[in-house]
Protein backbone atom coordinates (compact mmCIF):
# COMPACT_ATOMS: atom_id res chain seq x y z
CA UNK A 1 0.00 0.00 0.00
CA UNK A 2 0.85 3.26 -0.71
CA UNK A 3 1.51 5.57 1.54
CA UNK A 4 0.18 8.85 1.92
CA UNK A 5 3.11 11.10 1.39
CA UNK A 6 4.32 9.14 -1.64
CA UNK A 7 0.98 9.08 -3.13
CA UNK A 8 0.68 13.05 -2.79
CA UNK A 9 4.26 12.75 -4.60
CA UNK A 10 3.37 10.76 -7.36
CA UNK A 11 0.28 12.82 -7.81
CA UNK A 12 2.06 15.82 -7.40
CA UNK A 13 4.36 14.66 -10.47
CA UNK A 14 1.30 14.46 -12.75
CA UNK A 15 -0.58 17.43 -12.09
CA UNK A 16 1.71 19.74 -10.16
CA UNK A 17 1.68 20.24 -6.42
CA UNK A 18 -0.77 23.17 -6.29
CA UNK A 19 -3.53 20.64 -7.71
CA UNK A 20 -2.89 18.49 -4.56
CA UNK A 21 -3.81 18.05 -1.19
CA UNK A 22 -2.58 15.94 1.29
CA UNK A 23 -3.42 17.05 4.84
CA UNK A 24 -5.51 19.73 6.28
CA UNK A 25 -9.40 20.88 5.76
CA UNK A 26 -9.28 19.52 2.17
CA UNK A 27 -9.26 16.22 3.51
CA UNK A 28 -12.21 16.96 5.72
CA UNK A 29 -14.28 18.68 3.71
CA UNK A 30 -14.32 15.31 1.67
CA UNK A 31 -14.90 12.91 3.96
CA UNK A 32 -17.66 10.52 3.17
CA UNK A 33 -19.54 9.06 6.78
CA UNK A 34 -16.58 9.80 8.51
CA UNK A 35 -13.42 8.25 6.00
CA UNK A 36 -11.41 10.53 4.77
CA UNK A 37 -9.16 10.16 1.84
CA UNK A 38 -5.52 9.72 1.78
CA UNK A 39 -5.17 12.60 -0.81
CA UNK A 40 -7.31 15.26 -2.74
CA UNK A 41 -6.74 16.03 -6.72
CA UNK A 42 -8.37 18.65 -7.83
CA UNK A 43 -7.43 18.54 -11.88
CA UNK A 44 -7.48 21.44 -13.91
CA UNK A 45 -8.10 19.86 -17.22
CA UNK A 46 -10.16 16.96 -18.38
CA UNK A 47 -6.75 15.46 -19.33
CA UNK A 48 -4.99 15.80 -15.90
CA UNK A 49 -8.12 14.07 -14.36
CA UNK A 50 -7.92 11.42 -17.02
CA UNK A 51 -4.34 10.87 -15.96
CA UNK A 52 -5.17 10.72 -12.66
CA UNK A 53 -7.95 7.81 -13.31
CA UNK A 54 -4.87 5.94 -15.10
CA UNK A 55 -2.70 5.72 -12.18
CA UNK A 56 -4.41 4.73 -9.56
CA UNK A 57 -5.92 1.95 -12.27
CA UNK A 58 -2.11 0.67 -12.55
CA UNK A 59 -1.18 0.99 -9.08
CA UNK A 60 -4.93 -0.39 -7.88
CA UNK A 61 -6.12 2.85 -5.75
CA UNK A 62 -8.98 3.22 -5.05
CA UNK A 63 -10.85 6.96 -6.86
CA UNK A 64 -14.25 8.49 -5.62
CA UNK A 65 -14.94 11.35 -8.16
CA UNK A 66 -16.67 14.91 -6.58
CA UNK A 67 -18.23 16.80 -8.22
CA UNK A 68 -19.87 19.99 -6.38
CA UNK A 69 -20.65 17.65 -3.24
CA UNK A 70 -24.53 17.88 -3.04
CA UNK A 71 -25.13 14.42 -3.55
CA UNK A 72 -21.75 12.63 -1.95
CA UNK A 73 -23.91 11.10 0.90
CA UNK A 74 -26.18 9.21 -1.72
CA UNK A 75 -25.01 5.54 -1.84
CA UNK A 76 -22.81 3.09 0.05
CA UNK A 77 -20.27 4.26 2.27
CA UNK A 78 -16.55 3.59 0.32
CA UNK A 79 -15.04 0.17 0.54
CA UNK A 80 -12.01 1.66 0.03
CA UNK A 81 -10.43 5.50 -0.44
CA UNK A 82 -7.52 6.53 -1.47
CA UNK A 83 -8.07 9.37 -3.45
CA UNK A 84 -10.94 11.94 -3.94
CA UNK A 85 -11.01 13.54 -7.63
CA UNK A 86 -12.44 16.82 -6.64
CA UNK A 87 -13.91 17.88 -10.58
CA UNK A 88 -15.09 21.26 -9.49
CA UNK A 89 -12.36 23.19 -11.45
CA UNK A 90 -13.72 21.25 -14.38
CA UNK A 91 -16.33 23.61 -14.81
CA UNK A 92 -16.09 25.04 -18.55
CA UNK A 93 -18.82 25.13 -20.78
CA UNK A 94 -17.24 23.89 -23.85
CA UNK A 95 -19.62 24.70 -26.75
CA UNK A 96 -22.89 25.98 -26.44
CA UNK A 97 -25.05 25.48 -29.75
CA UNK A 98 -28.28 27.73 -29.30
CA UNK A 99 -29.62 27.20 -32.72
CA UNK A 100 -29.83 23.85 -31.70
CA UNK A 101 -30.35 23.65 -28.36
CA UNK A 102 -27.98 21.36 -27.65
CA UNK A 103 -24.68 22.38 -25.28
CA UNK A 104 -21.20 20.57 -24.10
CA UNK A 105 -19.74 21.08 -20.45
CA UNK A 106 -17.14 19.85 -18.35
CA UNK A 107 -18.21 17.31 -15.35
CA UNK A 108 -17.96 20.21 -12.70
CA UNK A 109 -20.19 22.73 -14.16
CA UNK A 110 -23.27 24.02 -11.92
CA UNK A 111 -26.20 23.69 -13.72
CA UNK A 112 -26.84 27.07 -11.97
CA UNK A 113 -24.16 28.57 -14.16
CA UNK A 114 -26.07 26.80 -17.33
CA UNK A 115 -29.01 28.79 -16.59
CA UNK A 116 -26.94 32.14 -16.34
CA UNK A 117 -25.48 31.32 -19.59
CA UNK A 118 -28.82 30.26 -21.20
CA UNK A 119 -31.86 31.97 -20.44
CA UNK A 120 -30.81 35.35 -22.18
CA UNK A 121 -31.15 32.86 -25.53
CA UNK A 122 -35.07 32.05 -23.76
CA UNK A 123 -33.49 28.25 -23.14
CA UNK A 124 -32.47 26.10 -20.20
CA UNK A 125 -31.54 22.32 -19.12
CA UNK A 126 -34.93 21.07 -17.12
CA UNK A 127 -32.85 19.19 -14.45
CA UNK A 128 -33.28 21.31 -11.90
CA UNK A 129 -34.19 25.19 -10.77
CA UNK A 130 -31.70 28.34 -11.32
CA UNK A 131 -30.55 28.27 -8.10
CA UNK A 132 -28.84 24.33 -8.34
CA UNK A 133 -25.74 24.20 -7.52
CA UNK A 134 -25.25 20.37 -8.57
CA UNK A 135 -22.56 19.70 -11.50
CA UNK A 136 -23.70 18.43 -14.58
CA UNK A 137 -21.53 15.14 -14.41
CA UNK A 138 -22.72 14.40 -10.72
CA UNK A 139 -26.61 15.02 -12.17
CA UNK A 140 -26.21 12.43 -14.50
CA UNK A 141 -24.27 9.93 -12.92
CA UNK A 142 -26.50 9.79 -9.62
CA UNK A 143 -29.69 9.52 -12.53
CA UNK A 144 -30.81 13.28 -10.61
CA UNK A 145 -33.69 14.50 -13.17
CA UNK A 146 -35.43 17.36 -11.24
CA UNK A 147 -39.22 17.51 -10.93
CA UNK A 148 -40.48 18.69 -14.52
CA UNK A 149 -39.77 15.50 -16.45
CA UNK A 150 -43.17 14.53 -16.78
CA UNK A 151 -43.01 17.30 -19.85
CA UNK A 152 -39.16 17.69 -20.41
CA UNK A 153 -38.32 13.76 -20.16
CA UNK A 154 -35.58 12.61 -17.46
CA UNK A 155 -31.82 12.40 -17.68
CA UNK A 156 -31.73 9.35 -19.71
CA UNK A 157 -33.79 11.82 -22.79
CA UNK A 158 -31.94 14.73 -22.33
CA UNK A 159 -28.40 13.50 -22.07
CA UNK A 160 -26.97 13.19 -25.46
CA UNK A 161 -22.83 11.91 -24.81
CA UNK A 162 -20.42 11.73 -22.65
CA UNK A 163 -16.51 11.48 -22.42
CA UNK A 164 -14.99 9.45 -19.82
CA UNK A 165 -11.81 8.38 -17.95
CA UNK A 166 -11.13 4.72 -17.72
CA UNK A 167 -8.55 2.82 -15.33
CA UNK A 168 -6.77 1.23 -18.15
CA UNK A 169 -5.69 5.25 -19.49
CA UNK A 170 -8.64 5.25 -22.27
CA UNK A 171 -10.28 8.71 -22.41
CA UNK A 172 -13.22 7.83 -24.85
CA UNK A 173 -16.33 9.66 -26.07
CA UNK A 174 -19.67 7.80 -26.22
CA UNK A 175 -22.76 9.54 -27.96
CA UNK A 176 -22.41 13.05 -29.52
CA UNK A 177 -23.69 16.55 -29.54
CA UNK A 178 -26.94 16.32 -31.81
CA UNK A 179 -30.10 14.67 -30.83
CA UNK A 180 -29.93 11.65 -33.53
CA UNK A 181 -26.10 10.94 -33.17
CA UNK A 182 -25.74 6.95 -32.20
CA UNK A 183 -24.94 4.25 -34.10
CA UNK A 184 -25.24 0.76 -32.54
CA UNK A 185 -25.41 0.31 -28.71
CA UNK A 186 -25.84 4.08 -27.14
CA UNK A 187 -23.47 3.48 -24.54
CA UNK A 188 -23.63 7.09 -23.09
CA UNK A 189 -27.00 5.72 -21.17
CA UNK A 190 -24.54 3.25 -19.25
CA UNK A 191 -23.21 5.98 -17.14
CA UNK A 192 -26.82 7.60 -16.61
CA UNK A 193 -27.08 6.64 -12.77
CA UNK A 194 -24.01 4.84 -12.73
CA UNK A 195 -22.43 6.72 -9.60
CA UNK A 196 -19.28 7.12 -10.71
CA UNK A 197 -19.18 2.63 -11.29
CA UNK A 198 -17.72 2.31 -14.64
CA UNK A 199 -15.92 5.14 -15.67
CA UNK A 200 -15.48 9.01 -14.24
CA UNK A 201 -17.43 11.65 -16.37
CA UNK A 202 -15.33 14.18 -17.27
CA UNK A 203 -17.46 15.77 -20.02
CA UNK A 204 -21.54 15.64 -21.22
CA UNK A 205 -23.20 17.24 -24.15
CA UNK A 206 -26.74 18.07 -23.39
CA UNK A 207 -30.48 18.62 -25.63
CA UNK A 208 -31.89 21.93 -23.83
CA UNK A 209 -35.76 23.29 -24.04
CA UNK A 210 -37.61 26.56 -24.75
CA UNK A 211 -38.30 28.83 -21.92
CA UNK A 212 -41.62 29.46 -21.16
CA UNK A 213 -43.37 32.30 -21.00
CA UNK A 214 -45.21 30.95 -18.40
CA UNK A 215 -44.60 28.34 -15.32
CA UNK A 216 -47.04 28.47 -12.60
CA UNK A 217 -48.28 25.74 -9.73
CA UNK A 218 -51.84 24.78 -8.38
CA UNK A 219 -51.96 24.05 -5.09
CA UNK A 220 -54.77 21.94 -4.45
CA UNK A 221 -56.52 20.89 -0.81
CA UNK A 222 -57.80 17.39 -0.29
CA UNK A 223 -59.16 15.55 2.78
CA UNK A 224 -57.50 11.90 2.02
CA UNK A 225 -54.60 11.13 -0.12
CA UNK A 226 -56.99 8.49 -2.37
CA UNK A 227 -59.08 11.64 -3.50
CA UNK A 228 -55.92 13.48 -4.26
CA UNK A 229 -54.65 10.43 -6.69
CA UNK A 230 -58.41 10.29 -8.19
CA UNK A 231 -57.47 14.08 -9.84
CA UNK A 232 -53.90 13.20 -10.58
CA UNK A 233 -54.87 10.55 -12.54
CA UNK A 234 -58.20 12.26 -13.93
CA UNK A 235 -55.61 14.99 -15.29
CA UNK A 236 -53.07 12.48 -16.51
CA UNK A 237 -55.59 10.99 -18.81
CA UNK A 238 -56.99 14.12 -19.98
CA UNK A 239 -55.21 16.50 -22.88
CA UNK A 240 -53.78 18.31 -19.98
CA UNK A 241 -49.58 18.56 -20.16
CA UNK A 242 -48.77 19.37 -16.79
CA UNK A 243 -44.48 19.36 -16.15
CA UNK A 244 -45.18 18.01 -13.06
CA UNK A 245 -47.60 16.66 -10.49
CA UNK A 246 -46.61 16.15 -6.87
CA UNK A 247 -48.06 15.19 -3.44
CA UNK A 248 -47.23 16.57 -0.39
CA UNK A 249 -48.46 15.59 3.18
CA UNK A 250 -49.55 18.33 5.80
CA UNK A 251 -46.33 18.44 7.16
CA UNK A 252 -44.34 18.53 4.04
CA UNK A 253 -47.26 21.05 2.35
CA UNK A 254 -46.69 23.42 5.71
CA UNK A 255 -43.09 23.60 5.82
CA UNK A 256 -43.29 24.68 2.39
CA UNK A 257 -45.64 27.43 3.85
CA UNK A 258 -48.05 27.07 1.17
CA UNK A 259 -51.16 30.17 1.37
CA UNK A 260 -53.33 27.22 2.31
CA UNK A 261 -55.44 26.48 5.33
CA UNK A 262 -54.14 22.49 6.50
CA UNK A 263 -55.23 19.84 8.56
CA UNK A 264 -53.54 16.68 9.59
CA UNK A 265 -54.18 14.14 7.60
CA UNK A 266 -55.02 16.18 4.59
CA UNK A 267 -52.84 16.08 1.65
CA UNK A 268 -51.81 18.58 -0.85
CA UNK A 269 -51.36 18.36 -5.07
CA UNK A 270 -49.13 20.41 -6.89
CA UNK A 271 -49.70 20.79 -10.64
CA UNK A 272 -47.01 22.32 -12.69
CA UNK A 273 -47.74 23.72 -16.29
CA UNK A 274 -45.67 26.03 -18.03
CA UNK A 275 -45.72 27.46 -21.82
CA UNK A 276 -47.91 29.73 -23.64
CA UNK A 277 -49.58 31.74 -21.47
CA UNK A 278 -53.14 31.62 -22.71
CA UNK A 279 -52.29 27.46 -22.13
CA UNK A 280 -50.85 27.53 -18.96
CA UNK A 281 -54.08 29.51 -17.84
CA UNK A 282 -56.41 27.31 -19.43
CA UNK A 283 -54.43 24.04 -18.05
CA UNK A 284 -54.71 25.47 -14.85
CA UNK A 285 -58.70 26.15 -15.11
CA UNK A 286 -59.37 22.67 -16.41
CA UNK A 287 -57.03 20.66 -13.95
CA UNK A 288 -59.09 23.22 -11.12
CA UNK A 289 -62.03 21.90 -11.97
CA UNK A 290 -61.03 17.98 -12.29
CA UNK A 291 -59.60 18.71 -8.91
CA UNK A 292 -63.06 19.52 -7.44
CA UNK A 293 -64.94 16.41 -8.86
CA UNK A 294 -62.87 14.86 -6.65
CA UNK A 295 -63.47 16.77 -3.21
CA UNK A 296 -60.67 19.61 -3.07
CA UNK A 297 -61.32 21.57 -0.79
CA UNK A 298 -59.44 24.54 -1.07
CA UNK A 299 -56.64 25.92 -4.02
CA UNK A 300 -54.63 28.35 -4.36
CA UNK A 301 -52.46 29.36 -7.48
CA UNK A 302 -48.23 29.95 -7.43
CA UNK A 303 -45.99 31.51 -9.37
CA UNK A 304 -42.83 33.64 -9.30
CA UNK A 305 -40.78 33.56 -5.89
CA UNK A 306 -43.13 30.89 -4.33
CA UNK A 307 -42.59 28.88 -7.64
CA UNK A 308 -38.75 29.15 -6.98
CA UNK A 309 -39.41 28.43 -3.36
CA UNK A 310 -41.49 25.32 -3.94
CA UNK A 311 -38.85 24.10 -6.48
CA UNK A 312 -35.47 25.24 -3.61
CA UNK A 313 -37.17 22.78 -1.14
CA UNK A 314 -38.08 19.69 -3.05
CA UNK A 315 -34.49 19.84 -4.02
CA UNK A 316 -32.66 20.66 -0.43
CA UNK A 317 -34.66 17.78 0.85
CA UNK A 318 -33.42 15.60 -1.90
CA UNK A 319 -29.72 17.03 -0.67
CA UNK A 320 -29.10 17.74 2.97
CA UNK A 321 -27.49 14.42 4.05
CA UNK A 322 -28.09 12.74 7.05
CA UNK A 323 -25.84 13.66 10.41
CA UNK A 324 -26.52 12.18 13.97
CA UNK A 325 -27.14 15.78 14.51
CA UNK A 326 -30.36 16.28 12.80
CA UNK A 327 -31.32 12.47 12.85
CA UNK A 328 -33.37 11.97 9.75
CA UNK A 329 -33.70 8.67 7.60
CA UNK A 330 -34.79 9.57 4.23
CA UNK A 331 -35.98 7.33 1.13
CA UNK A 332 -37.14 6.73 -2.04
CA UNK A 333 -39.87 4.30 -2.57
CA UNK A 334 -40.43 3.09 -6.50
CA UNK A 335 -43.78 2.03 -7.47
CA UNK A 336 -46.39 2.25 -10.18
CA UNK A 337 -48.65 5.26 -9.57
CA UNK A 338 -51.52 2.93 -9.13
CA UNK A 339 -49.48 1.25 -6.04
CA UNK A 340 -48.51 5.23 -4.64
CA UNK A 341 -51.70 4.90 -2.62
CA UNK A 342 -50.94 1.68 -0.76
CA UNK A 343 -47.49 2.55 -0.49
CA UNK A 344 -47.52 5.94 1.38
CA UNK A 345 -50.64 3.66 3.82
CA UNK A 346 -47.34 1.12 4.24
CA UNK A 347 -45.00 3.70 5.31
CA UNK A 348 -47.23 5.67 7.90
CA UNK A 349 -48.59 2.34 9.47
CA UNK A 350 -45.41 -0.21 9.74
CA UNK A 351 -42.79 2.56 11.08
CA UNK A 352 -43.25 2.86 15.15
CA UNK A 353 -40.11 5.01 15.46
CA UNK A 354 -40.96 8.13 13.13
CA UNK A 355 -40.92 11.24 15.31
CA UNK A 356 -43.05 14.12 14.65
CA UNK A 357 -42.02 16.35 11.83
CA UNK A 358 -41.76 13.05 9.93
CA UNK A 359 -43.50 13.59 6.40
CA UNK A 360 -43.65 12.34 2.71
CA UNK A 361 -43.98 13.82 -0.84
CA UNK A 362 -44.18 11.94 -4.03
CA UNK A 363 -43.40 12.41 -7.93
CA UNK A 364 -47.23 10.99 -9.15
CA UNK A 365 -45.65 10.41 -12.62
CA UNK A 366 -43.01 8.53 -11.91
CA UNK A 367 -44.41 6.90 -8.91
CA UNK A 368 -41.39 7.87 -6.62
CA UNK A 369 -42.79 8.63 -2.98
CA UNK A 370 -39.79 10.22 -0.68
CA UNK A 371 -39.83 9.45 3.26
CA UNK A 372 -38.07 11.97 5.75
CA UNK A 373 -38.10 10.18 9.26
CA UNK A 374 -37.24 11.70 12.22
CA UNK A 375 -35.31 9.02 14.24
CA UNK A 376 -34.03 8.84 18.23
CA UNK A 377 -30.17 9.79 17.61
CA UNK A 378 -29.85 6.74 19.49
CA UNK A 379 -31.94 4.54 17.64
CA UNK A 380 -30.42 0.75 16.91
CA UNK A 381 -29.99 -0.69 13.59
CA UNK A 382 -32.52 -3.55 15.74
CA UNK A 383 -34.97 -1.73 15.32
CA UNK A 384 -34.76 0.03 11.77
CA UNK A 385 -33.70 -3.10 9.89
CA UNK A 386 -36.92 -5.73 10.20
CA UNK A 387 -39.20 -2.94 9.55
CA UNK A 388 -36.93 -1.56 6.70
CA UNK A 389 -37.04 -5.57 5.46
CA UNK A 390 -41.20 -5.71 5.58
CA UNK A 391 -41.28 -2.82 3.45
CA UNK A 392 -38.49 -3.89 1.07
CA UNK A 393 -41.11 -7.06 0.73
CA UNK A 394 -43.71 -5.23 -0.54
CA UNK A 395 -42.61 -2.87 -2.64
CA UNK A 396 -40.50 -6.03 -4.28
CA UNK A 397 -44.28 -7.29 -4.56
CA UNK A 398 -45.54 -4.72 -6.35
CA UNK A 399 -42.09 -5.12 -8.58
CA UNK A 400 -40.95 -1.39 -7.11
CA UNK A 401 -38.04 -0.68 -4.85
CA UNK A 402 -37.23 1.24 -1.78
CA UNK A 403 -33.99 3.13 -1.59
CA UNK A 404 -32.00 4.92 1.49
CA UNK A 405 -30.96 7.91 0.23
CA UNK A 406 -29.44 9.95 3.88
CA UNK A 407 -29.38 8.48 7.03
CA UNK A 408 -26.93 9.02 10.35
CA UNK A 409 -23.55 7.90 9.79
CA UNK A 410 -23.91 5.10 12.31
CA UNK A 411 -26.89 3.32 11.16
CA UNK A 412 -25.53 4.13 7.51
CA UNK A 413 -22.66 1.63 8.11
CA UNK A 414 -24.70 -1.30 9.07
CA UNK A 415 -27.86 -1.02 6.37
CA UNK A 416 -27.97 -2.19 2.93
CA UNK A 417 -28.71 1.70 1.40
CA UNK A 418 -29.71 -0.02 -1.83
CA UNK A 419 -31.85 -3.24 -1.01
CA UNK A 420 -32.19 -6.25 -3.37
CA UNK A 421 -31.73 -5.79 -7.07
CA UNK A 422 -32.90 -8.53 -8.80
CA UNK A 423 -31.89 -9.24 -12.59
CA UNK A 424 -29.26 -6.37 -12.06
CA UNK A 425 -26.81 -7.21 -9.90
CA UNK A 426 -25.18 -10.02 -12.22
CA UNK A 427 -24.94 -7.68 -15.28
CA UNK A 428 -23.91 -4.69 -13.58
CA UNK A 429 -20.88 -6.82 -12.30
CA UNK A 430 -20.07 -7.69 -15.70
CA UNK A 431 -20.01 -4.40 -16.66
CA UNK A 432 -17.62 -3.44 -13.67
CA UNK A 433 -15.62 -6.74 -15.04
CA UNK A 434 -15.24 -5.15 -18.19
CA UNK A 435 -14.67 -0.93 -17.76
CA UNK A 436 -13.21 -1.48 -14.03
CA UNK A 437 -11.83 -5.13 -13.29
CA UNK A 438 -9.72 -3.93 -10.25
CA UNK A 439 -12.49 -2.00 -8.75
CA UNK A 440 -10.56 0.91 -8.04
CA UNK A 441 -13.77 3.45 -9.54
CA UNK A 442 -16.56 4.38 -6.51
CA UNK A 443 -15.52 0.91 -4.68
CA UNK A 444 -18.48 -0.53 -2.81
CA UNK A 445 -20.91 2.76 -3.34
CA UNK A 446 -23.28 1.22 -6.37
CA UNK A 447 -26.03 -1.72 -6.32
CA UNK A 448 -24.46 -5.29 -5.17
CA UNK A 449 -21.66 -3.42 -3.43
CA UNK A 450 -20.05 -2.91 -6.91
Amino acid sequence: MIAPETLATNLESLIGAAYVDAEGDQLRNHAIDGGQPSVVARPATIEQAAEVVAWAGRERLAVVPWGQGTQMHVGAPPQRYDIALDLSGLNRVLEYDAANLTLIAEAGTPLREVYRLTVPERQFLPLGYPGTQASLGGLLVTNTSGFKRALYGGMRDLALGVRVALPDGALVRFGGRVVKNVAGYDMNKLYVGSYGAFGVVLATSYRLAALPEDDRFLAAVFPTLAQATEAAAAVQASLLHPAAVMLLDHQAAQAMALPLTLQPGQVVLLFNFDGLHEAVERELRESEHACQRSGMTEAAQLAGEELLRIWEQLEQWQTAPGTDETAQLRLRIGALPSRLVAAVETLETTQTFGLPGSFWYADYVHGQVYACLYIDPQETVERVVPWLAELRQRTRDWHGYCQITAAPAKLRRQLDIWGETPGMAALHRRYKDQFDPHAVLNPGRYIASL
